[in-house]
């Protein structure tokens, strides 16, 4: 799992433009990042960071470069191939959870599988979210709105959502911002456990101690990267766990 290219970036940029003015976000990213990695982007606010995780997660495309999704080029797709690709490819993570607020827990785990391309029964889409649920330690909650389920419990359905499509990546935008320091390292946990069984993570996150989890550090600055390295000996944070999450996965 852990051989082969599954992101490329060649000489990415992205400006964007407002009137006559040209505003350069990301300006000649170079990245590979390898099948089953975990990377955590990080910098300060300006730094490009957010712009590069929206072409990596096909939210937006590069002004110029090339962008190689699993040996696939996807810089010059049209908005509805670039939603196709999200769909099957990637899974996100977002700061905010950005539940639906008035469905259960299963329900929001089950979103993207309404919008598939697979043709899934209601008792398939049930046990298929039932199942993710309980691999991020959620069975039992499935029938409970977010209003109904702590701040820690709503990201899990929020990750949960994220695998339900089997994603070759998982995309995480300050997965633990909104979050106290013990959630937090559940949170990460569950993306260590995650990380362990193969899948390929991408983390924005300006915090060091979250970026710590990781295996990699990408850092940006004025939308070029000034610093990339592997972290000597990740934090272990799934051993902190009272329980081992179910592999259901």
């Amino acid at each position: 799992m852990k051989n082969g290219s599954l992101v490329k970036l060649i000489d990415v940029h992205k400006t964007y433009r407002t009137g006559e003015m040209e505003v350069p976000a990301v300006r000649g990213v170079s990245l590979e990042i390898k099948r089953g990695e975990f990377l955590a982007l990080m910098g300060a606010s300006g730094s490009g960071k957010s712009t590069l995780m929206n072409i990596l997660g096909c939210l937006d495309r590069p002004t110029s470069g090339s962008y190689f999704l699993d040996n696939a080029d996807v810089s010059g797709l049209d908005r509805d191939q670039l939603a196709d690709i999200r769909n099957r490819k990637i899974g996100f993570v977002f700061q905010s959870f950005n539940l639906l607020p008035r469905t259960s827990a299963r329900e929001n785990a089950e979103l993207p599988l309404v919008y598939s391309t697979q043709r899934l029964s209601h008792a398939q889409l049930r046990e298929r979210a039932d199942r993710v649920l309980a691999s991020v330690g959620l069975a039992g909650r499935e029938d409970h709105p977010p209003s109904q389920l702590s701040g820690g419990q709503q990201q899990r359905v929020a990750i949960a959502r994220a695998l339900i499509n089997d994603p070759e990546v998982l995309l995480a935008d300050e997965p633990t911002g909104n979050l106290d320091s013990r959630t937090s390292v559940e949170i990460m946990a569950i993306f260590q456990q995650l990380n362990e069984r193969g899948i390929t993570i991408i983390m924005v996150t300006h915090e060091q101690d979250i970026a710590a989890y990781a295996q990699r550090n990408v850092v940006m600055r004025d939308g070029v990267v000034v610093d990339d390295r592997v972290v000597p000996q990740r934090s272990d944070a799934a051993t902190q766990l009272e329980q081992p999450l179910p592999s259901t996965l």
